[in-house]
């Protein structure tokens, strides 16, 4: 039996990272519940564990869940729209939906009490991540930023030019560097035809959690990760590393990391209050991509901490909310922001007219440097409330309501048509049967309502009359079913 369960938590972590690409967990790029049950409460679980997954929010809770194992299920549809505007330049206007709107997001559990005051449990959940995927090999085109961009390299031909010979190259010579590299730029076989990015992260969370006395629980859980990422479509932004082989078109590349949460829960009564911090998750760095993201390729989770308040307002009906922050701002390659409108007319410049073979490594925020260009994302605050009813020993009925604002200014537009976090408002709501005193099923429904970002990208000084516009959009579905079983 001890091997069987082995191999089933081992095959459930694997399958959580490889079959469930997340696109935009919606509170950034994390969940906001885990379970069908914490879900449909809009995440609220600080000081409320309803099932085995509750460490995966705060590992004290886990001293209230019974004898158990929970196995679940989410589809979660996104709807993303990206934009890019270059006609400000003499480029095209590419507006496009992302082709990628279907995930299976699988998790599970268990949990058992060895005493009266102890109890162990292990989760396994998809924690967030992002994706898009627009255009196709089918139709040639959808690569929103080349088929916006690449048009408007030979108006820059001039500038660049002009450029070299003011610095005393002879125009002959100028001439020749700067055809090379449009040749390079534009004929990057890594231009298209499809554009996207791919990130998966699960985390693994073996919990032991302690009845300190009647009222007061703590809990410890190792957080063990694994992430997986594959970009594509990235071409035309090779010149602004000077890493340009490990930016784009190198298939999926994985890294595994550890961090460690703490928790606790108080209950007084009718009230429970809990609070729970997660360090941050250090990972490997993603090798393939180390021209890509900030730090060589470093991609750590971020820390995240928060607090909870219970209040069982009749014996049937329960009021739950959270609190919670997410530290983005502690993850360069997520907080480092893009380009300027005159960083990026200046990156490209430097890539028409550089005679190096890695013009992004003469750039002082080149993609993959300690400082390199990044998503531009902010420390975000995320507000959960959710009512847990009653109805009967068979029939439980729950609602929630989850919001966080959008992780980035509308100035960071631009990269963030790759992972278009734009969702604030979410709406849920979910019940549980129990057919046998042994055994539940829980279903939960989320939508995340839409909202879209878009900025105008303004050059001045030597830029002065040139620009282009970005927009993200997107709103969300997601369904989830769980089992489980009580022993």
């Amino acid at each position: 039996m001890k091997r069987i369960l082995k191999h089933s938590l081992l095959s459930a972590a694997i399958t959580v990272v490889l079959a469930s690409p997340m696109a935009h967990a919606t509170n950034g790029y994390f969940k906001i519940g885990y379970g069908a049950k914490n879900t449909s409460m809009g995440g609220a679980g600080m000081a409320y564990g309803q099932d085995s997954l509750a460490s995966a929010l705060n590992p004290a809770t886990l001293v209230g869940i019974a004898d158990r194992a929970d196995g679940g299920l989410e589809i979660f549809m996104p709807k993303r729209r990206g934009e890019v505007d270059a006609r400000g330049i003499g480029g095209a206007r590419s507006n496009e939906q992302s082709r990628s709107n279907v995930f299976l997001i699988p998790n599970m559990g268990f949990s058992k009490k060895l005493s009266d005051r102890v109890s162990i449990g292990f989760a396994v959940v998809a924690t967030g991540g992002m994706n898009t995927r627009y255009g196709d090999a089918d139709t040639g085109n959808g690569n929103i930023f080349t088929d916006a961009f690449a048009p408007a390299i030979g108006g820059f031909i001039p500038l660049a030019i002009g450029g070299l010979v003011s610095q005393g190259v002879p125009l002959a010579q100028a001439t020749a560097i700067v055809g090379k590299n449009v040749a390079t730029l534009g004929g990057n076989p890594d231009n298209g035809p499809a554009l996207g990015i791919n990130l998966a992260q699960a985390l693994a969370t073996p919990t032991i959690a302690f009845r300190l006395n009647e009222h007061h629980s703590v809990g410890f859980s190792p957080v063990l990760a694994m992430q997986s990422l594959r970009a594509y479509g990235l071409g035309l932004f090779t010149a602004f590393s000077d890493k340009p082989n490990s930016v784009t078109n190198r298939g999926n590349d994985r890294s595994v990391g550890m961090g460690g949460r703490v928790g606790y829960q108080g209950t007084f009564g009718r009230f429970s209050i809990g609070a729970a911090a997660t360090s941050k998750v250090y990972m490997q760095e993603f090798n393939k991509y180390s021209g890509l993201l900030a730090e060589q390729g470093s991609f750590d989770i971020p820390a995240t901490f928060g607090g909870g308040l219970a209040v069982a307002v009749t014996p049937r009906l329960t009021v739950a909310a959270d609190i919670s922050r997410i530290l983005y701002s502690d993850v360069n390659a997520i907080s480092n922001e893009g380009p300027t409108a005159n960083e990026f007319f200046g990156a490209f410049g430097n890539a028409l007219a550089n005679p190096s073979s890695k013009p992004g490594s003469f750039l002082s925020k080149g993609l993959g440097k300690n400082n390199g260009f990044g998503f531009g994302w902010d420390n975000a605050t995320v507000y959960k409330v959710g009512v847990d009813y009653a109805y009967s020993p068979r029939w439980s009925f729950r609602a929630g309501y989850n919001y966080a604002e959008v992780p980035y200014d509308d100035d960071q537009a631009l990269f963030n048509v790759l992972a278009p976090a734009v969702v604030e408002h979410h709406a849920t709501a979910g019940f549980s049967f129990a057919p046998s005193s042994a055994s539940e099923v829980s279903f939960s429904y989320m939508h995340a309502f839409n909202n879209d970002v878009n900025y105008t990208y303004k050059g001045t000084g030597a830029f002065a009359g040139l620009n282009y516009k970005a927009r993200n959009k997107m709103y969300q579905n997601a369904v989830q079913a769980s089992y489980a079983q009580k022993f």
